[in-house]
């Protein structure tokens, strides 16, 4: 598809800020786009060809072409394959480049909040379980991820059903430390935390655990991840996309954020000091 695309633009004898001009996109937009850094929906693909006169056949394989690529399923071990630090390093790259980050988690904390003990537990207990001698690495790529929390300039929305606050999948005195870390971050102005309570009046049904990385409506890419427990889905159609958005912001509707999330996680954590 890249390789395409920049052959369109090449015969057309346009540079790259001359394509972006007549589309109307970022210069930054069409150098990802045929550099394969972004995958265009195939609206895009259509307009790519029609600004460079594409013939007509053409237009309509590449329409067909970045259809098919829109949601693409690989297996885990296969996602796995480059080492755990090569994937969490491409996440980190899709997460800085994205305006915002939105992920819901059923029953574990959300992966962005997570402190080493919880990281590494969920490291441990994984379907595709990293060997020992290489869970150090794996968890230090993860937790290099949080660095972008501190640009401002971005927001996240990170929310979780009540589970996630309560089950023990580390030990109590570690999981103190990590239901404190989520009343740090939720202090925080451009990152909000929410947790769906188990009697919480629920507008939509929770489903599975998903990341929203970046919006369709702001960004040059985005994408929704998800996982099964033998495959990794990702979704690039801006149609989609915009649907997990929205239900994403039905599901956060019904979590409880700001001072009463806090003092509910200070109960929680008053309650680990008795066990």
């Amino acid at each position: 598809m890249a390789e395409a695309l920049r052959g369109l633009r090449e015969q057309a004898g346009l540079s790259t800020t001359q394509l972006a001009d007549r589309l109307g996109w970022s210069q930054s937009k069409v150098s990802k786009s045929e550099r394969g850094v972004t995958l265009p929906p195939p609206a895009d693909v259509d307009a790519w060809a029609l600004a460079t006169s594409a013939p007509n056949e053409l237009r309509t394989r590449l329409r067909t072409l970045a259809g098919d690529a829109a949601v693409e399923f690989t297996e885990r071990r296969k996602v796995l394959a480059p080492g755990p630090r090569r994937v969490q390093q491409e996440i980190q790259r899709l997460e800085e480049a994205a305006s915002v980050v939105r992920v819901f988690n059923t029953n574990v904390v959300v992966g962005l909040a997570q402190t080493r003990a919880y990281v590494e537990a969920m490291f441990r207990l994984g379907r595709n379980r990293t060997p020992p001698e290489h869970l150090g690495e794996a968890v230090d790529s993860r937790l290099a991820r949080q660095a972008t929390l501190a640009d401002r300039s971005k927001r996240f929305e990170l929310v979780m059903g009540e589970a996630a606050v309560r089950r023990l999948v580390i030990p109590p005195a570690d999981m103190r430390v990590q239901l404190e870390r989520l009343v740090e971050l939720s202090e925080q102005p451009n990152i909000a935390v929410g947790v769906i309570r188990f009697d919480a009046v629920e507008r939509e049904h929770q489903y599975d655990d998903y990341s929203v990385i970046g919006d369709p409506d702001l960004d040059d890419e985005a994408i929704v991840s998800a996982s099964t427990v033998t495959r990794t889905l990702r979704i690039r159609s801006a149609a989609e996309v915009r649907e997990y958005i929205e239900h994403f912001a039905a599901l956060r509707a019904a979590a409880t954020e700001g001072e009463p999330l806090r003092a509910f996680l200070r109960e929680l954590v008053a309650e680990l000091d008795s066990i």
